[in-house]
C-alpha cells in the first residue's frame, strides 16, 4: 500500500474520531476507545428525566482487531432507578463474542452510594495498565502506528460492587470479583496504517508463580477488592492532592483456586510555585504475599509512564517503590514544558529461592511537552534517558485524557 494512501486512511481515521470523541467515556477500568452515541439525538425520553438510548463501543487492540460494541442503555436523572446497560461485542481478530452486563443502583441520591452487579464475558487488562495510557491514546497508537502497550486476557465472571462518595473529593468502593481467567495471544494479520511488517509485540500468558517456580494459569481466581481515592486538584492541575489506595485478597475464605493479598498505595501532591511554574510529586508504594501470585498481577517498571530512561516493563517483582519529581512550566496558553526526574525499584519478596534476584534501584531523567490537543485532552512528548547507565535515548508520544 502506497505511503499516500496510508496517509491519507489515517487522516479519515483521526476525522472520525475528531466527530465521535466527545461523547467517549473517559479512561476508568470499563471505559471505552469510542462510545458511539450521539447524545441528544439518540436519548429517548420514557418518562420525565428518564432515558433510554442505543448505544456502543469501538476498541482497537492486537489481541481483538476492530471490537464493537453495540447495545442499550437506560438512567433516569432525577429518579433513584437502577442505571443498566447492556452490550454485545465481536471482535474482528479471534472468534466469539463478548458481552457486558452493568446494573447500578442509587440509593439516597445520584452521587452518594450505590451498589450493583456487573456479568462479563469481555477481554481485560490491569488498573496498572489503564494508568499507563488512555483507552483513547492506545487504540489510536494500535491503529496508526501498530504500537499497543497494554497486556490482555479473558475475564469471564461477576463483579459485586458497594460505592459510596462520602465527599465530592473522597470515594469509598468494594468489590467482591469471581473470575475465569485465561490468556490471549497478539494477532500480526491486526492491520495498522503504519509498522504493517513490524510484529506486534508479544502479548504475555498468564502465568502464576513468580521466576522459575512460575507455571500457566488455569481455573477460576476470586477475591475481595477493597479501595480509597481522594482527588482534590483543581481544574487547571496547580494544585491539590490526587491518592488511591487498593487491597485486594484472593483466595481462603473468598474462594477460587489461587491465594494472595495485594497492596498498592500512589498519591500525587502539586505544588504550585508561581503562576505558571508547579511542582507535581509523585510516589507509589506496594507489595504481594502469598504463593499463588497471579502474573497479572506483579508490578512492573519501565516504559512511558513509570522509568521512562528503559524498555516497556522491564522491570518486574512482587515489591514496588517508585518516585517521580516533575516540574511543569507553562510556556505559553496551550504548551507546557516539563522537567522530570523519575527513580524506583520492584524486587521479590526474601521468602523466594531467588531472593537475590533484585535488579536494584534505576534511575532517569528527561523533559516533555504536552499540548491541549484540539479534540481532547493533551498531546505529550517525551525524551528520557537512564542515569548512570548506557542505554537508549527512549521517545514517547501519548494522547492523555487530563494533565
Amino acid at each position: 500500500m502506497s505511503t499516500r494512501r496510508k496517509t491519507l486512511l489515517a487522516l479519515l481515521a483521526l476525522a472520525l474520531v475528531a466527530l465521535t470523541f466527545p461523547t467517549s467515556a473517559l479512561a476508568d477500568a470499563d471505559s471505552a476507545f469510542i462510545e458511539l452515541s450521539t447524545g441528544d439525538l439518540t436519548d429517548f425520553e420514557i418518562w420525565d428525566d428518564s432515558y433510554f438510548s442505543p448505544t456502543g463501543d469501538i476498541y482497537y487492540n492486537r489481541v481483538d482487531g476492530l471490537l464493537l460494541y453495540v447495545g442499550a442503555r437506560y438512567r433516569s436523572e432525577s429518579r433513584l432507578h437502577p442505571r443498566l446497560r447492556a452490550v454485545w461485542g465481536w471482535p474482528s481478530a479471534r472468534s466469539g463474542s463478548q458481552y457486558r452486563l452493568e446494573i447500578e443502583q442509587p440509593v439516597f441520591s445520584q452521587d452518594s452510594f450505590s451498589f450493583g452487579v456487573n456479568l462479563y464475558d469481555r477481554s481485560s487488562w490491569s488498573l496498572e495498565d489503564e494508568d499507563a495510557i488512555s483507552d483513547f491514546g492506545n487504540n489510536i497508537q494500535a491503529f496508526v502506528a501498530r504500537i499497543d502497550r497494554r497486556d490482555y486476557f479473558r475475564r469471564d465472571g461477576v463483579t459485586v460492587f458497594a460505592q459510596h462518595k462520602m465527599a465530592p473529593e473522597l470515594t469509598f468502593r468494594g468489590e467482591y470479583r469471581s473470575d475465569k481467567l485465561s490468556s490471549l495471544s497478539e494477532d500480526q494479520s491486526v492491520w495498522s496504517v503504519f509498522g504493517g511488517s513490524e510484529d506486534w509485540r508479544e502479548n504475555p500468558a498468564l502465568m502464576v508463580g513468580v521466576l522459575e517456580s512460575a507455571r500457566e494459569f488455569e481455573g477460576r481466581m476470586s477475591s475481595y477488592v477493597l479501595s480509597a481515592e481522594y482527588d482534590s486538584r483543581d481544574e487547571d492541575a496547580m494544585t491539590g492532592w490526587w491518592a488511591r489506595g487498593v487491597g485486594e485478597y484472593g483466595g481462603g475464605a473468598v474462594g477460587g483456586d489461587y491465594e494472595f493479598t495485594r497492596h498498592i498505595v500512589k498519591a500525587t501532591k502539586l505544588i504550585p510555585i508561581t503562576s505558571t511554574q508547579t511542582l507535581a510529586l509523585t510516589g507509589t508504594w506496594g507489595f504481594i504475599d502469598g504463593t499463588d501470585l497471579p502474573s497479572h498481577k506483579l508490578f512492573r517498571l519501565g516504559g512511558c509512564s513509570n522509568l521512562r530512561g528503559y524498555d516497556h516493563k522491564e522491570f518486574g517483582g512482587e515489591d514496588i517503590v517508585f518516585g517521580r519529581a516533575e516540574y511543569k512550566v507553562q510556556v505559553t496558553e496551550p504548551l507546557e514544558m516539563i522537567y522530570f526526574l523519575e527513580s524506583g525499584q520492584v524486587s521479590y519478596d526474601t521468602s523466594t529461592p531467588e531472593s537475590g534476584d533484585s535488579d536494584g534501584y534505576k534511575h532517569g531523567a528527561g523533559v516533555g511537552f504536552q499540548v491541549e490537543a484540539p479534540w481532547c485532552g493533551w498531546l505529550r512528548l517525551d525524551v528520557a534517558t537512564a542515569i548512570a547507565e548506557e542505554t537508549d535515548l527512549k521517545v514517547y508520544l501519548r494522547l492523555l485524557l487530563t494533565r
